[in-house]
């Protein structure tokens, strides 16, 4: 028996995962709701996600749709919409493509060819932050005009607060890039011309985690949360809150770094420590409505900007939700935005999207979450050593996106597989 701790979409994925291989699994979900991050809702017909906003339809993504029912509900996007960045006061076009880069204004005529000059650089060095990195590869305009606002609009963090050996390295290995990062990606895209779509479901993403409950059943208990986990002969005792306490062969943390930190205090005290000290970014979320047909996947706002709002997401152009945009604000650059006002943020909100793109939009409600923010605080996340046993299935633990965590339950899947008796 496997028991999971935590019933978001890593859990669930990994639970998926075992069951399949005929495992017998139990996930403990502490509260009434699967699914973390990932959750939808509806506003008069508008699907309005209050985490992920899409995914990709991957040919692992394609084979679990099949595999919980869900072929019916997909919502496709167009393949080739492109990514804006707000810089000196108008949307520009990201060159995430060769032709693009030739076209793009987003970056001076000067600037491409510091760019260009990327493969004669030197590789990461043991301290350097991922800003440092950037701009020592690709020059300071080509970080702030473009990969800082990406890539730090990813993690909601300052890429001058992100180790490359700890936030960027492994991202990098994984997609096959060594040296230069301009010409692996592009010839990565040369190799690879066909893009998978993005992707959603008609009810939203958050339809995906319902599933997998579903298919899941009564291998899931709701409304349990684990208070510790501690060795008991070669098996584990997971100990409840006011419940009695269970026996497996394995856990497995699939929940939040400080909540399993506090879960192996008493058993593993040094990472318990390492993991409480793990920063998350919150952020602000505020569904807007408005009259603008602007085509992209959505828009970050460059670094030089004095704006609150990271970027934006065209729900609009991506999956036909009419007139729906998405923004995010706060994160590491101001944290304590998400603690204002529903009505304070999404003035922010509406404001600054019509500073950015001319168009009037009103906020349909304002949400909040929290990512792990792959800061200074996660140099040493690789290093911590676990019982054999006790294992982590979580999005502090591996690459972000959906796509990251059905990669890595797949992984740890069959490494479970292989330590249990025949």
């Amino acid at each position: 028996m496997i028991g999971i701790v935590g019933g978001g979409i890593s859990g669930l994925l990994l639970g998926h995962e075992l069951m399949r291989s005929g495992i017998d699994v139990t996930i403990w979900e502490a509260t009434a709701r699967l699914g973390g991050v990932v959750s939808s809702g509806d506003l008069e017909g508008l699907v309005l996600e209050r985490g992920p906003q899409r995914m990709r339809l991957t040919s692992q993504v394609k084979e679990l749709i099949k595999e919980v029912g869900l072929q019916e509900k997909v919502v496709l996007g167009p393949t080739h919409l492109p990514l804006l960045v707000y810089c000196r006061g108008k949307l520009r076009e990201a060159p995430l493509t060769l032709s693009q880069f030739a076209t793009t204004d987003l970056l001076p005529f000067p600037s491409k060819l510091r760019v260009l000059a990327e493969i004669l650089t030197a590789g990461a060095g043991a301290e350097e932050t991922v800003g440092q990195f950037f701009r020592r590869k690709f020059g300071v305009v080509a970080y702030e005009n473009f990969l800082g606002p990406l890539y730090g609009g990813l993690y909601g963090s300052d890429p001058d607060r992100m180790l490359v050996r700890s936030a960027l390295a492994e991202r990098l290995t994984e997609a096959g890039i060594r040296r230069s990062i301009v010409w692996g990606i592009w010839g990565r895209t040369r190799r690879n011309s066909i893009v998978a779509a993005p992707c959603s479901f008609k009810a939203g993403l958050g339809a995906l985690p319902e599933a997998l409950g579903r298919k899941l059943g009564k291998r899931i208990q709701l409304k349990h949360p684990v208070q510790s986990v501690h060795r008991q002969g070669k098996g584990w005792r997971v100990v409840f809150e006011e419940r009695e306490d269970a026996l497996v062969d394995a856990v497995v943390l699939a929940c939040p770094a400080e909540q399993a930190g506090n879960i192996i205090k008493n058993e593993c005290p040094e990472v318990a420590n390492l993991w409480r000290q793990m920063n998350y970014n919150k952020l602000a979320i505020c569904h807007m409505k408005s009259g603008l047909e602007l085509r992209g996947l959505g828009y970050q706002v460059g670094l030089g900007e004095s704006l609150e709002t990271r970027g934006v997401t065209c729900n609009h152009s991506l999956f036909g939700r009419k007139e729906l945009y998405t923004a995010f604000l706060g994160g590491m650059k101001n944290p304590q935005l998400v603690e204002s006002s529903d009505e304070e943020i999404a003035s922010i909100a509406t404001s600054e999207f019509e500073k950015i793109t001319g168009s009037k939009a009103f906020s349909l409600g304002v949400s909040r979450t929290q990512i792990p923010a792959w800061d200074l605080s996660w140099k040493d996340h690789n290093k911590a050593q676990l019982p054999e046993g006790l294992f982590v299935c979580s999005n502090y633990a591996g690459r972000p996106g959906i796509q990251g965590r059905i990669q890595q339950a797949t992984l740890l899947s069959k490494k479970l597989r292989s330590l249990l008796p025949k």
